[in-house]
């Protein structure tokens, strides 16, 4: 009985002070928390501003123009008056190619034309004279008809002066005889009728004959017109083949490169490789390369600013001029060109570049620093504004970012403070502390 009253003793020991400890411990706990700081935060206005979308990529300059110039016909070069750097200007003699069966073609088709002015010339003069026949057979079938007229009121006389001469036989007022020389006479005015219309026909017939010539000279003078510009266009065919044996220059420029010597025999039929070649140069094109995710801002001109590292990083301005549109499959870059004047050769073909385009600029619109802007995994952007000493998560709608500020289309208005220090630590509804900033 001893040793257990001694133990509840031991027991209402060990007992009591465990409940006290646990009690303490959540009572400190609470007035731990109740005193906790408040978060500091740094906060800012949105600010309304310009901004730009700017793509900043490596490039090329390249001549405006540059080509190889190539010999149509096969010759020897007999003469080569430039050089590489030399500059020349559009339609300047550049070489020239000796090919004498050219010259002795072109002689020949000149011959050919004369031959065919010529026979021209000999159907045009037979259409002349069958005119003129023509004209004679339609006047000698006048005159025939003519003497059918004449032939005709002969006979309408005689035929009267026969009746007469018939009643008055019968009457036997005149001899018989007289009657028979009148009958001879209107027989003999019959005669002459038939005579004229044979005559008519053969008049006829010679017009028919005339005008038939007429027709085949003047198909004769078609034909020798065909056969002239026939003529005439393998005349300038010579004419052109023979231009040919000159090398001209197609544009100002400047030689860039020479692969001929005098002497050279050029064979466009074989390897056609070129004799000079030729590069513009008051107009240099800048080629950059831009990345896909600009490509479909990039527009004819907007704005852009080129700086060659080889003059000393001096800068440039220039406007876009083209893009391809389609985007190159091995790079993933939309060809894009900006066209400078170059009047003074300052820029050089083949020099590297480092292009600035702005391809899209928005003014007086609502920014905010980068910093303050979150984008979750589904692409939302939203920021943390201050509302009576709590944040308050807010969803925005954002436009252009230049990497240092964004757009706020929508979600935040002018006034109202938005966290920039570190809002994906704070808490919705959370109360806060606004570092004032610095004097």
């Amino acid at each position: 009985m001893r040793r257990f009253a001694v133990f509840l003793p031991l027991l209402g020991v060990v007992v009591g002070p465990g409940c006290g400890t646990t009690g303490d411990a959540v009572s400190l706990q609470a007035q731990t928390t109740a005193q906790a700081p408040r978060p500091r935060v740094a906060t800012v206005l949105p600010e309304r501003g310009t901004i730009r979308q700017v793509t900043s990529e490596p490039g090329q300059l390249e001549a405006f123009e540059t080509t190889d110039l190539l010999a149509k016909v096969s010759g020897y070069v007999q003469t080569l008056s430039v050089d590489i750097g030399d500059r020349v200007s559009t339609g300047q003699i550049l070489a020239e190619l000796d090919a004498p069966e050219l010259v002795a073609e072109l002689d020949r088709k000149r011959a050919h034309l004369d031959q065919d002015s010529a026979d021209l010339d000999r159907a045009e003069a037979m259409v002349e004279v069958a005119q003129a026949a023509v004209a004679t057979a339609r006047a000698g079938l006048e005159e025939a008809r003519a003497a059918t007229r004449r032939s005709e009121a002969e006979i309408d006389r005689w035929q009267a002066e026969y009746d007469r001469i018939d009643r008055l036989v019968n009457d036997r007022a005149v001899t018989e005889g007289l009657r028979d020389e009148t009958l001879s006479k209107l027989e003999a005015a019959k005669a002459a009728r038939d005579e004229v219309a044979a005559q008519i026909q053969l008049a006829e017939a010679r017009q028919l004959q005339a005008e038939a010539e007429l027709v085949r000279a003047l198909t004769d003078v078609r034909v020798g017109e065909a056969h002239v510009r026939v003529a005439e266009a393998d005349v300038r065919h010579a004419e052109a083949m023979l231009s040919f044996t000159q090398i001209r220059a197609p544009f100002d420029g400047v030689i860039t490169k020479r692969f001929v010597d005098r002497g050279h025999l050029t064979d466009p039929a074989g390897s056609g490789d070129p004799l000079l070649a030729i590069a513009r140069t008051d107009l240099i094109r800048v080629v950059v390369g831009v990345p896909e995710v600009d490509a479909p801002f990039i527009t004819p001109g907007d704005r852009a600013e080129i700086r060659v590292q080889a003059l000393g990083s001096q800068t440039f301005e220039g406007t876009v001029s083209r893009a391809s549109w389609a985007l190159d499959r091995a790079t993933r870059t939309l060809r894009t060109e900006i066209d400078l004047e170059n009047p003074d050769d300052t820029l050089q073909a083949g020099l590297y570049a480092y292009v600035s385009i702005v391809a899209e600029e928005h003014h007086d619109v609502l920014t905010l620093p980068a910093s303050a802007v979150r984008t979750d995994r589904e692409g939302k952007s939203s920021c943390i504004v201050l509302v009576e000493g709590r944040v308050r998560s807010r969803t925005v709608e954002v436009g252009l970012n230049d990497g240092q500020r964004v757009e706020i289309r929508s979600g935040v208005e002018e006034g109202v403070p938005v966290v920039t220090s570190d809002p994906s630590a704070l808490e919705d509804g959370q109360e806060v502390e606004v570092i004032e900033p610095a004097a």
